[in-house]
Order: C-alpha cells, then structure tokens, then sequence
C-alpha cells in the first residue's frame, strides 16, 4: 500500500517541466539523505542496545563470521558498516522505493504525456524509452554482480527480463 500511494503522489511530479536529474535529486533529498542521517540516528543505536538479545544486531568476526558483543559504540559502527545493509530493519523501505523511482520515472513520463494527451512526439518519446533502458541496464548490471552465488542468474536475469517484458507492454499498448 505505501508504494501505491508513493506511486500515485509521483503522478503530480510536472515531468513537462522539470527533467529527469531534478526528479533524481529531489528524490536524494527526500529519501536517501532521510535514509543515511536514519543509519546513524535510529538504527546504529537500535542495533548497539539491541546486541545483548539478538545475535544478528552484533556485528561479526571477520575470521570466524561469529557475532560478537562489542561495548565500545564507536568501534560498534566501524565493524557495523561493513554490513548494515544486511541490517537495515524497517529502513529497507527507503533506498527501494528510490530505485522504484528511480527505474520508473520514464514510464511515469510516458503515461503522463499520454494522459494529458499530449501527441506522440518521436524525438521526446523515442528519447523517454531509451531513458527507460539505461535506468533498467544501470540498475542491472551493478546487481548481477553484486549477488554473486549464480543467483543472479537464477533470481536477478529472469526478474529484469520479466520487467523489461512488462516496460515493453506499457510502452507499446
């Protein structure tokens, strides 16, 4: 429900106006600064108090993959780093629904174009789907080798294939 409603509060975005890099950065600034100052703010402490009751809060030994207690705070966020993106918690939210954003601003363009009635236009349209490509391509390409084990081609190929498919429709229907 919160990316359908973060879906629909886009739709007021005027992408006639304002392009792409704006859209980009005003999402930076709504989601992934909110998202990094959250790190530091609510879930670095979150994790420090919560070492003594879940394993998965503690950070780490580098040679046994062990969790250990860590008492320092300081030193707690230097070994957490390194990982806190297997610990995010609640705030997994924000970086996807930035790359939700992020991957759909040319569909989004397209539909509001269409929807206003606005004629197709070769050079603005052609230009929003070769948009939609590299967004899809430059997404992909940094998780394929990101996840490593073959399940990038097991889980990650046919998922952006199936995305690409779906992009496909929308852009000829």
């Amino acid at each position: 429900m919160f990316f359908y409603i973060s879906g629909i509060g886009a739709t007021f975005f005027n992408t006639e106006k304002k392009n792409y890099f704006i859209f980009i950065w005003e999402k930076i600034l709504r989601l992934l600064l909110p998202f990094f100052v959250g790190i530091f703010v609510f879930l670095m402490p979150r994790l420090y108090l919560g070492q003594p009751y879940e394993d998965w809060a503690r950070p780490t030994n580098p040679q046994t993959g062990e969790p250990l207690m860590e008492n320092d705070f300081w030193k707690f966020i230097y070994k957490t780093l390194p990982e806190v993106h297997m610990k995010l918690s609640w705030l997994w939210y924000l970086p996807a629904l930035f790359i939700d954003f992020v991957i759909t601003f040319p569909l989004l363009r397209w539909t509001i174009r269409r929807s206003r009635g606005i004629p197709f236009d070769p050079l603005t349209d052609i230009l929003i789907i070769c948009l939609q490509i590299v967004t899809l391509a430059l997404w992909a390409i940094p998780c394929y080798f990101l996840v490593g084990n073959d399940l990038g081609e097991i889980y990650l190929m046919p998922a952006i294939l199936t995305l690409g498919g779906s992009f496909f429709l929308f852009y000829t229907l």
